[in-house]
């Protein structure tokens, strides 16, 4: 069975992989909702309902014991049956969405399989729920500066426990049995390796009863020799550091998970709980890191019975009492991560201990992984869509990032419209005619009349184009002279190009013809295809034939001079 009612009152859930989990409802003060509830509870557990995890029973079980001691402080004494659609409603108002949804899913659940609900609260159940879902809130990434502290705390007490493991491995070589030769350190190593945490503490507690032997030293030996839950947290969070992989796919990895592809290569196969089964190529710290802890935990996985092939096993050091060396896997609950959060002593920005949340390092590995390898062109997770990446791991930048964002937004923005602005061509010198024929320019440059006429006279003429404000370019900042290439002047929105500029033009049509036999397609087109076009379809194409047949000439007769780059010159 799924889940089965045990006496006293209580619910034994058995899940996916084995998990069992233990509920207890006889201490509530309504035995008859309680009786019905665990009967909802049972029908509602895997595979006949969602209760498939160990954290979903407990999430479960926490709502079902609040209802039932919030209806008894109302004044409900009955059962399910006894419950009007009223009362339920007025329950659920004081819900959040996520409770009133694990009401419904029992309610339903007892009502297939015991029956005698209310019909106006089966009419409730098949329509919408009254608590509307919450928008929920991107996990946010952590700083640099917590990052770095969270990685280098993990490495430090791993490299502290490899070097105890080591040393405790030598001391063991060195041991023999401590029942003949006497309590030493060498000697529990050597107990300790080969029957196990578990059966050395009885071994130990068997032989030196009242005999005054420090059983500090026992917790010692075990510590050094096997890893603890500390340890096999910080592996664990520095493998989530390195790989970026969900919260839940980590903790329930296995051993059958890791397929070695090479000496230095492995491909991971993990669960991720909304999506199904996905792999991943391991990047290289990660293999390394993967195989310390496989070396570091291969003598406790001797002794792990059917927790062997799981992945993160620690034994739980609790004192001499109960539990004493017992074997566990998952090390990441509430309770290891409060403790080592207080004994790590990593603090965060705000200068108060540091807690360490699965979904914040998933969040910061891809916060970070896009700044350094993300292209553009992709998604980072294949499952993702662009907007949900950009909502959860694009948007959490600093009011100055935020500023230089659209610092470039606005610039594009600006590129755009140049580029749709058409070219000025004059044919004439006459001052207003100018002005009246380009107003435009006239008034984006500020020109008044002693400005048109050193435009039109040739003294501001850059190269290809006379510039109507040489000072107040678009590509450098304000009284600083234009730096731009020769050919950035044909999309400029203060170039005029007059007849004079014909040669220097048909040069650089001949320069931008040199560099497309040498690029490829692609290269050329993204370097100068927007100049190339300006160039042939709106500039060249305004003057005459005569006109251009001149400047050939002249071209020809005078020497081909570009002011480029040495690296832009001809070979």
């Amino acid at each position: 069975m799924p889940a089965e009612i045990q006496q006293p009152l209580a619910v034994l859930f058995t899940l996916p992989d084995g998990v069992i989990h233990h509920g207890i409802l006889h201490d509530l003060p309504n035995t008859q909702l309680a009786a019905n509830l665990a009967v909802g509870l049972v029908a509602a557990t895997h595979p006949h309902g969602p209760v498939r995890t160990r954290s979903v029973a407990r999430q479960y079980m926490t709502t079902m014991r609040r209802m039932a001691r919030d209806l008894d402080a109302s004044g409900f004494t009955g059962g399910l049956a006894d419950l009007t659609p009223a009362m339920l409603v007025q329950y659920w108002l004081t819900c959040d969405y996520h409770r009133e949804r694990r009401i419904r899913v029992v309610l339903n659940a007892f009502q297939e399989t015991a029956g005698g609900l209310d019909p106006g609260i089966c009419r409730h159940l098949v329509g919408r729920r009254i608590n509307k879902v919450e928008k929920s809130r991107p996990n946010q990434p952590y700083s640099d500066g917590e990052w770095r502290q969270l990685e280098a705390s993990c490495t430090n007490q791993i490299a502290a426990a490899r070097r105890a493991h080591r040393q405790a491995l030598e001391a063991a070589g060195r041991g023999t049995a401590p029942s003949v030769h006497g309590v030493t350190f060498d000697n529990l190593a050597w107990l300790w390796l080969h029957v196990g945490p578990a059966e050395a503490r009885r071994d130990v507690e068997r032989f030196s009863r009242g005999a005054g032997v420090d059983r500090a030293q026992f917790a010692a030996v075990e510590a050094a020799l096997f890893p603890a839950s500390d340890t096999a947290f910080a592996y664990l969070t520095l493998f989530a550091m390195r790989t970026g992989i969900v919260p839940d796919g980590i903790d329930a990895l296995r051993l059958d998970n890791i397929t070695r592809t090479s000496a230095n290569t492995v491909l991971l196969s993990y669960r991720k709980g909304r999506t199904g089964d996905e792999a991943l190529n391991l990047p290289r710290d990660a293999v390394r890191l993967l195989d310390r802890w496989l070396d570091h935990s291969a003598q406790l996985r001797e002794h792990a019975g059917d927790l062997a092939g799981r992945l993160w096993i620690y034994v739980g050091h609790d004192g001499l009492g109960r539990g004493q060396g017992r074997i566990f896997e998952r090390p990441r609950g509430q309770r290891q991560r409060r403790a080592w959060m207080e004994s790590s002593g990593v603090l965060g920005d705000d200068g108060q201990p540091l807690p360490v949340h699965g979904g914040r390092v998933r969040a910061t590995y891809h916060h970070r992984r896009d700044r350094t390898t993300w292209t553009g062109h992709t998604t980072i997770d294949p499952n993702h869509s662009a907007r949900v990446e950009g909502d959860h791991y694009l948007s959490s930048h600093t009011p100055a990032q935020l500023d230089a964002l659209e610092g470039v937004i606005e610039q594009a923005q600006g590129d755009v419209r140049r580029k749709a602005a058409p070219p000025v061509v004059i044919n004439g010198e006459d001052a207003a005619a100018f002005a009246a024929d380009f107003p435009r320019l006239v008034e984006d440059a500020g020109l008044d009349a002693a400005a048109i006429k050193a435009l039109l006279s040739g003294e501001q003429d850059m190269f290809v184009a006379a510039c109507a404000s040489p000072l107040n370019s678009p590509h450098a900042p304000t009284g600083t002279l234009c730096p731009a290439r020769p050919w950035v002047c044909l999309l400029c929105p203060l170039a005029a190009f007059a007849p004079r500029h014909l040669p220097n033009l048909l040069r650089l049509k001949e320069y931008f013809s040199r560099q497309a036999q040498q690029m490829t397609t692609a290269q050329f087109l993204r370097i100068f295809g927007p100049y190339t076009a300006r160039l042939d379809e709106d500039i060249l194409a305004r003057f005459g034939p005569a006109a251009i047949e001149a400047a050939t000439r002249q071209s020809e007769e005078t020497a081909a001079f570009l002011p480029l780059h040495l690296e832009e010159q001809p070979q």
